[in-house]
């Protein structure tokens, strides 16, 4: 089972988990763009009220190193169990060959460095000492003294012995988590005990195969030595191009298998030919089963070894075990199909049962070909310039600092890595963790100058990511982009280098260069999508009709921050209950959505951004969701609290007063007040909005704060709108959206008779329209039928008629009466009967719908009370001073009417008296 799940977890490592100590990851940020949140429109003017909305971008980063304790701790018991099996299948060797063994074991004991564990004292033999008497006298004992004891009470004796003993040992040790330091330091030594089995199963594939085939040709005598040949050829040059592969010797037009599945391969193969080995050959143990015992230990010590390598990408030991592995396969293969022609050649066609002696000859013996394999190693190994030495070297200094970093001493562990580094330069993880902890130390410039060297001698895509990432981040914008074009070199499409690239060019304004180089990535493909919205909406490029494919999170952010922009309704909506941890996408997440539409319930949508703002964060941060309470506020049509959210956010975030200000002040001038709407941007010119444009200098002008228009006109050169121009005297020239704009500006303060009358002077049909439309929605409340068969008149005849009398009626009906079954669409977006009634105070009709269904007096007056500190109607005040009459409260009545008079005649204030008090 052990063995089965080394292989398993070998072929893990190699396609899924090869650079998994070596994270490189897509980080996000985001950028803001303006999107319209609200257009509305005063006459030919067509305004929008501007909000942020955020673009995602997914950019790779090179990560910290990541070594999993737990994992070397796993790897460590899995050893010490394998290491007991081992130990007692040695109490069934043959006298000679058990002494030999147990030799070998102190041998092997001896390079575990277990007198690291300090005890006693500095690099003492004690724990050796110990170690030896709890395994070697229980083994002697048993094979001297027991020689007819089973396997089933061997090992019940020899594998608790040997796991007390090491118990004993972390117990008195003097090192920082000993368990761990075992674990780490016996992966060389198993790795020698791997070499011996890869050499074991050299000619596992050439020698099944010949099996196989001479099994199949019983009987038949058919030409199989040219089956064997063929197939043995094959296998041979498939080795060698893979050699001289992974040695950059040559540059092969076709691809070659990892080793390491050549390795599994070789095991399996060479566990059915094992059999016919052992009843062949004299062998040092009496019984089968001791052997294949050993086989499958030897498999899983190497797989799980081998595995371990990749899944830490321990690069030094890494390409150890596969220059050990091919050195074995070539050099066996070779000898064995000589060993098979020199002894078989004659016969090998005959049909007959060869199986059964292929292991026997003696004129060119099996043991023979071993010794003629083990002089081509050397040969090998020779070629290859001695590497291996320079691999164990590099691969025992990475071994120590694993877990040197891993207990959290970082600096020994930067001097071993950068040693292993200066030992063997193919040796990726080594160079990046030392950049990374200088990075920690803030060390940046050494940092930089081992990644350099690293792009050097052995460039990676980690180390480029995070040379670029320094550089961008020093504001070196134009050397990232040198390193990452450098390392397309190196690694042509890699995706990451592609992608981050393309983020780069977008910074330099190139964004043609942009999108082409994500158009070159051909994985990745949620990031990929995601990017390429977030630039083309970035530089107002054309989005490519295939970007909608996307269905991730981020994607879909992206996608709505487009709808915004084009001011369309997305056709999907977020979940905004259940968002993701990370703030920035859960930020974009609610913003873009809610600028969109809002979809939950105000007070539920209310409740999750309160929670967020109470959080203990960061000032951006707070004033994030504060902007987002905003918005959705605005989308709940809850316009009182959108205008006490923007005030409250002047005094919190006095740096972006001046933006708050201003939308504070098209909000308003949505709902007609040109009186708070001037002062708003009165007070952001005050504080150094930059941003003006026509639209808000008529405000200002109509509003009578004419020197301040001017003023902004002069010096942000921002020019009136076309409509507004003078003649010599300085003059305004009359015009119709001239006198529109005069209505409007005391709209909420006039009585409705004479904005009535006003109407009745307007020529242009269209400007018209549109008033009687404000009149119904806002001054509805007073007026007369006459008003509304004028009104009616006006909106449902001529070429701007957009209402039907149907329509018209349902829209009286639930003005006046509050009638919620509406079945016009229409009259539904403005009524809203779904949401409260005093939501919005310029909606005058509907708070004093309100205040006729509240039978509490007092509650009446808290709802005027707060209505009129937006709205100034005066059947609206008159209420008010009528309610607090009646509760007692008629000094704040009186304070009322004497503001009335500030902006109504006295006739017009004395007949408001008489009709409503």
């Amino acid at each position: 089972m052990i063995a089965i799940l080394g292989g398993l977890f070998l072929l893990l490592s190699l396609f899924f988990w090869q650079e998994a100590s070596m994270p490189v990851l897509p980080g996000v940020f985001a950028e803001e763009i303006s999107v319209p949140l609200q257009f509305f429109k005063l006459g030919t003017e067509l305004i929008n009220i501007e909000v942020n909305n955020f673009l995602l971008f997914q950019n790779f980063e090179s990560l910290p190193p990541i070594l999993d304790s737990k994992f070397s701790l796993i790897y460590g018991a899995l050893i010490v169990s394998l290491l007991g099996f081992g130990l007692t299948l040695l109490s069934t060797l043959k006298k000679m060959y058990f002494i030999g063994s147990t030799a070998g074991v102190i041998f092997f004991f001896t390079f575990t460095v277990i007198n690291g564990l300090n005890i006693s004292g500095l690099s003492t033999n004690y724990p050796l000492i110990i170690l030896l008497v709890g395994t070697i006298i229980p083994l002697v004992f048993i094979h001297f003294f027991k020689t007819h004891w089973d396997l089933s009470k061997r090992i019940l004796v020899i594998l608790p012995s040997f796991i007390l003993t090491l118990i004993v040992l972390l117990y008195f040790a003097k090192v920082n988590s000993a368990q761990l330091f075992l674990s780490e330091n016996i992966t060389l030594p198993v790795a020698f005990l791997a070499v011996l089995f890869m050499f074991h199963i050299g000619h596992a594939v050439v020698s099944s195969s010949s099996i196989f085939l001479i099994k199949l040709n019983q009987g038949l005598k058919l030409k199989i030595s040219w089956h064997i040949t063929i197939l043995s050829i094959l296998y041979f040059f498939l080795v060698l191009f893979t050699l001289l592969s992974i040695m950059g010797e040559v540059n092969l037009p076709f691809p070659t298998l990892p080793p390491s599945l050549l390795f599994l391969v070789s095991g399996i193969f060479g566990y059915f030919v094992l059999e016919y080995k052992i009843s062949q050959t004299e062998q040092i143990f009496d019984h089968h089963l001791v052997g294949k015992s050993f086989y499958l230990i030897g498999f899983a010590m190497t797989s799980w070894t081998w595995g371990k390598a990749i899944y830490t990408f321990n690069e030094p030991l890494i390409e150890f075990f596969n220059h050990t592995f091919l050195y074995g396969q070539i050099a066996l293969t070779l000898l064995f199909f000589a060993y098979l022609l020199t002894n078989f050649s004659s016969i090998l066609n005959s049909g007959g049962a060869l199986e059964k002696v292929i292991f026997k000859p003696q004129h060119f013996a099996y043991f023979h070909m071993r010794i003629g394999a083990t002089m081509l190693v050397v040969i090998l190994i020779i070629f290859a310039n001695g590497v291996i030495a320079t691999q164990l070297t590099a691969a025992s200094a990475n071994l120590y600092a694993d877990y040197n970093y891993q207990i959290g001493n970082l600096r020994n562990a930067r001097i071993l890595y950068e040693n292993s580094w200066m030992e063997y330069f193919k040796n990726d993880r080594a160079k990046n963790t030392v950049a990374h902890i200088y990075l920690e130390e803030n060390q940046n410039s050494s940092a930089l100058r081992h990644l350099e060297e690293s792009f050097d001698y052995a460039p990676n895509v980690p180390n480029i990511l995070l040379i670029s990432s320094m550089l961008h981040k020093s504001d070196k914008i134009l050397e990232a982009i040198f390193y990452l074009e450098k390392g397309l070199e190196y690694y042509p499409n890699d995706p990451k280098l592609l992608n981050n690239l393309a983020l780069l060019y977008s910074k330099i304004n190139k964004p043609d260069q942009a999108i082409a180089a994500l158009e070159n990535i051909s994985t990745s493909k949620e990031i990929k999508i995601s990017n390429t919205i977030a630039l083309s909406i970035k530089h107002n490029l054309t989005v490519p009709e295939n970007m909608n494919l996307g269905v991730d999170k981020i994607t879909k952010i992206n996608q709505l921050a487009l709808a915004n922009k084009l001011g369309n309704f997305a056709d999907f909506t977020l979940d905004t209950k259940n968002l993701p941890e990370q703030f920035v996408i859960k930020s974009s997440l609610l913003r873009n959505q809610w600028t969109n539409q809002a979809v939950s319930d105000f007070e539920i949508d209310l409740g999750i951004i309160d929670s967020l703002v109470k959080q203990n964060q960061t000032a951006y941060e707070e004033r994030n969701y504060w902007e987002t309470k905003v918005i959705r506020s605005h989308q709940g049509n809850e316009i009182d609290e959108t205008l006490k959210y923007l005030s409250g956010s002047t005094f919190s975030f006095p740096n972006h007063a001046a933006a708050y200000h201003v939308m504070a002040g098209e909000i308003l001038a949505s709902q007609l007040d040109f009186e708070k709407a001037a002062i708003d941007f009165k007070i952001a010119a005050a504080d150094g909005y930059k941003e003006f444009k026509p639209f808000h200098l008529a405000i200002l002008y109509f509003s009578g704060k004419i020197e301040e228009a001017l003023a902004l006109k002069e010096k942000q050169q921002v020019n009136f709108p076309s409509w507004m121009e003078w003649d010599e005297n300085g003059a305004l020239i009359q015009n119709q959206q001239v006198k529109y704009y005069q209505i409007l500006k005391t709209f909420h303060q006039s009585i409705s008779s004479k904005i009535i009358k006003s109407l009745s002077e307007l020529t242009d049909s269209e400007l018209k329209s549109e008033l009687a439309f404000f009149v119904m929605i806002h001054k509805a409340h007073s007026l007369k039928k006459d008003d509304f068969e004028s009104l009616e008149q006006i909106l449902t005849n001529g070429d701007n008629a957009v209402w039907t009398k149907e329509e018209f009626e349902e829209l009286t009906l639930a003005l006046l009466e509050g009638k919620s079954d509406i079945k016009s669409d229409k009259v539904s977006r403005i009524i809203k009967p779904n949401l409260s009634l005093i939501r919005n105070s310029y909606l005058t009709p509907l708070v004093m719908q309100a205040v006729q269904k509240e039978e509490d007096s007092l509650k009446k007056y808290e709802i005027l009370q707060e209505a009129i500190q937006f709205n100034k109607d005066p059947i609206l005040w008159m209420a008010f001073v009528k309610e607090s009459r009646i509760n007692g409260l008629g000094n704040y009545g009186t304070k009322a009417v004497e503001e009335m008079a500030a902006w109504l005649s006295n006739e017009e204030l004395e007949k408001l008296m008489m009709e409503n008090l």
